[in-house]
C-alpha cells in the first residue's frame, strides 16, 4: 500500500480546517439580557424581519429601507439602526423573541459588532458579529430569548436593532439582509381550578368582611 504524501497529509489537514471554519463561522446565537422563566403554553408567532421595506439609518451612509433581495448599508456606527414595521397580535404583551436574521459580515482587524435587540423600545437581546477577516461572508443569527412580559404599545409591538459600539476606521462594517423572520411568543395558559377557587374564596371574604363593618 502507497504511503501518503507529506504534501497530501498536508493538503488534507488544510481541507479540514477549512470545513471546519466554514461549518463553524457565520452562525451567532441570540443571547438573553435578562433573565426569565422558560413561558408554559405561548403561542408563537413568525413576523418579517429584517425585512425588505424596514427602515434603517446609518450615521455614515444616510437612512432608507431594505429593498427587495437587498440589505441595509453598511454600518459600523454606535446608533446605527433597522426597525420593523409594528406587528398587531392578539395579546397584550409578549414574553419570548425567536430570530433567524442574515447579515453580510465585513468585519476586519480584531472588530466585532454588538447589535441589542428591543421590543417597544426595552432590550431584551444581544448579537455580536464576528470579525470576518473582511471575507464579506453571508451569516445568520438564531436563537431564543425568554423576558419579563413586554406590554403592546398602541396595541402593538415593534422590533428594532441598534448597534452599541463603534468600528474604528479600517474595522469594516456588516449589512444586515432582506428576508429575516423573528417569532414573538406569549402565554396561553389559563389560571388551574384550584387557583380560580382560592380566588373566589378571597373576593367573597372581602364582600363578607365589608358588609360586617357596615
Amino acid at each position: 500500500m502507497k504511503k501518503p504524501s507529506l504534501r497530501s497529509i498536508a493538503l488534507l489537514f488544510a481541507l479540514c480546517g477549512l470545513t471546519a471554519s466554514i461549518a463553524s463561522a457565520g452562525t451567532v446565537t441570540l443571547r438573553g439580557l435578562t433573565s426569565a422563566p422558560t413561558p408554559a403554553g405561548v403561542t408563537n408567532v413568525n413576523e418579517p424581519f429584517p425585512t425588505a421595506g424596514d427602515a434603517y439609518c446609518s450615521a455614515t451612509n444616510g437612512c432608507g429601507t431594505i429593498p427587495s433581495g437587498g440589505q441595509t448599508d453598511f454600518q459600523w456606527t454606535a446608533g446605527d439602526y433597522v426597525i420593523s414595521s409594528v406587528f398587531t397580535l392578539p395579546t397584550s404583551s409578549v414574553e419570548d423573541l425567536t430570530a433567524n436574521w442574515s447579515f453580510q459580515d465585513y468585519l476586519g482587524g480584531g472588530n466585532t459588532e454588538t447589535w441589542y435587540v428591543y421590543v417597544n423600545g426595552v432590550a431584551v437581546a444581544q448579537a455580536i458579529l464576528p470579525d470576518d477577516n473582511y471575507n464579506g461572508d453571508i451569516g445568520t443569527v438564531t436563537g431564543s430569548v425568554n423576558f419579563t412580559n413586554i406590554a403592546a404599545v398602541a396595541g402593538g409591538y415593534q422590533v428594532e436593532l441598534i448597534l452599541q459600539n463603534t468600528v474604528p476606521f479600517g474595522g469594516g462594517s456588516a449589512a444586515w439582509l432582506d428576508g429575516g423572520i423573528t417569532g414573538l411568543s406569549y402565554s396561553t395558559t389559563t389560571p388551574e381550578p384550584t387557583s380560580m377557587v382560592l380566588l373566589g374564596t378571597g373576593l367573597a371574604g372581602l364582600v363578607l368582611r365589608k358588609r360586617r363593618k357596615k
